[in-house]
């Protein structure tokens, strides 16, 4: 959503004006002042880094196809046209605030420089009302139209005050049931914010219809009739070029009703800026998950032989420490023997010696059947149950049922059998793990060969997820801002009214944490 556009120029008159007409000092705005410039520098900022991104991905030919670099680069000027307005309204919050510092000055200094402040910026009312296309000037909203144009005309202080916070915040008084705005009891209208969360989407939809008419028209007037409607009020352009018969079909009616879809949220400037900026965020989001699909396919055999290196490598290990498990319960098994341990604990250590060899095998199926095949070759008589304890398959959720049965078999297998069948089981396990190190040492030199073209990839990768996830946190933060300055500007009106002291903590803070994202190392 773009809409901020037709309203960033907007600010620097709006409380400007209505102060003049009071009569009472100026506050100290100094640190409100202070703290908002920070403010719209670092987003500024942030945001303006951002389009470094989708310039890269656009000029990525190793990665792209054309057809998917030119919808990139559709991107990038997507990203600009929301840019424009965003920056625009920065621009016009700066300008707000060097109107209101020098307005704090003039006031104390004479009438004339504040009216001096004043003619300066009136020449932006026109533009305040609607967005240009060729020479000519059209609303898009109507009730922030109107309230300018009540803004403008009214001689009262107060109801300045009021409608320069439903321009500028988009709050708005609540009415009691003679119509009449209900007050507090300072004396001060009561004032509600309406524009909701889910506003940003009908908004949107909204402002592309009217802007989708209203282009191809506007762009067809000729030079007479687009002098004659830069004379007409803001609110009535759509009616008088009705009139003059320019609206083809329903056009008018969508207009209209498109109008009343924005105005019915009454949103104010901020929300109009937080519109413009969710939709940085999108294209962000959007671009960024493009770059990482691109690289991870274009350098898929990259991340497939370096994923089936760490997975054998680690096929390996998971093998290696078996077979160190194995071979050190047999002479531990034969100590407990010596040392006339009792008979659970022995059996318990050949159940674990049977188990581990389940897990071996169950990794390394050819190393079962050359163990297997060495035992039959051993003999029953001689290397007893051997093979048919190693035979049996056992879940790894061996239940006490389960463990009493192995408990079972293994004391078939006398002391000499025990012995005749490891003899033979721990060499060939001393020949798999030399075999198993020399796979490893080679998987290990083709990862030192391929870590420098992975880490490349990899650092690739990585940059893009941290630059979006540093625009994501600098977007989120910004908006968050945005809501403590609309408090603070809230905050000026009541220092305005009751002269209580203006308080801009909450915004400083804000500030400090935009800047720790966008200098973490600083910070």
């Amino acid at each position: 959503m773009s809409q901020a556009k037709l309203f960033s120029k907007l600010l620097p008159i709006v409380l400007i004006v209505s102060i003049f007409s009071a009569a009472c000092d100026v506050p100290d705005i100094s640190k409100f002042t202070e703290q908002s410039t920070e403010m719209t520098r670092g987003i500024r900022k942030g945001i303006k880094d951002n389009e470094s991104l989708i310039n890269t991905a656009s000029e990525r030919e190793d990665l792209y196809s054309a057809e998917t670099i030119a919808k990139l680069r559709e991107d990038l000027k997507k990203y600009k046209s929301a840019m424009k307005p965003t920056l625009g309204a920065l621009d016009a919050l700066d300008a707000y605030l060097d109107a209101l510092n020098a307005l704090a000055q003039a006031n104390k200094k004479s009438g004339d420089n504040a009216g001096a402040a004043v003619a300066s910026v009136t020449n932006l009312v026109t533009a305040v009302t609607g967005f240009a296309v060729g020479s000519s000037v059209v609303n898009i909203a109507t009730g922030l139209a109107t309230l300018a144009e009540q803004f403008r005309t009214s001689r009262d202080f107060k109801k300045r005050i009021t409608l320069a916070a439903e321009i500028v915040e988009g709050v708005h008084p609540v009415f009691d049931e003679n119509g009449k705005p209900k007050k507090d009891n300072d004396g001060r209208v009561i004032l509600v914010n309406t524009c909701t969360e889910d506003a940003r989407e009908p908004i949107t939809k909204a402002g592309a219809t009217i802007k989708r008419i209203a282009e191809p028209l506007l762009k067809n007037l000729t030079d007479a009739e687009a002098k004659k409607l830069r004379d007409v009020p803001a609110d009535q352009k759509w009616k008088v070029l009705n009139g003059w018969g320019k609206f083809k079909g329903n056009e008018f009616n969508e207009i209209q009703n498109a109008e009343l879809t924005i105005d019915r949220y009454g949103c104010g400037v901020i929300n109009f800026i937080k519109f413009n900026i969710q939709d940085l965020k999108d294209i962000n989001q959007n671009v960024s998950q493009s770059l990482l699909a691109n690289i991870r396919d274009k350098d898929s055999t990259v991340f497939g032989l370096h994923d089936n290196l760490l997975k054998s490598r680690k096929d390996i290990a998971d093998k290696l420490e078996n077979i160190q498990v194995a071979k050190n319960l047999v002479p531990r098994i034969n100590e407990y023997i010596a040392l006339n341990a009792g008979s659970e604990t022995i059996s318990s250590r050949k159940v674990r010696f049977k188990r581990t060899l389940d897990n071996l095998f169950l990794l390394d199926p050819p190393l079962k059947a050359a163990i297997i095949e060495a035992l039959n070759k051993c003999g029953e008589e001689k290397c007893g149950k051997m093979v048919e304890l190693l035979n049996k398959d056992v879940t790894l959720a061996c239940d006490k049922a389960c463990v009493r049965g192995l408990n079972e078999d293994v004391s078939k297998i006398v002391k000499t059998q025990f012995d005749s069948s490891t003899a033979i089981i721990l060499p060939i396990l001393d020949t798999r793990r030399g075999e198993l190190s020399e796979e490893d040492e080679k998987y290990h030199s083709d990862l030192d060969h391929l870590e420098p073209q992975y880490n490349a990839v990899t650092t690739e990768i990585a940059s893009i997820k941290n630059k979006r996830d540093q625009l994501d946190a600098l977007l989120d933060s910004s908006m968050s801002a945005l809501d403590s300055w609309a408090e603070a500007h809230a905050n000026l009106r009541v220092t305005i009214n009751t002269n209580k002291p203006l308080t801009v903590a909450k915004l400083a803070s804000k500030v400090r944490e935009i800047w720790a994202i966008i200098n973490p190392a600083t910070t």
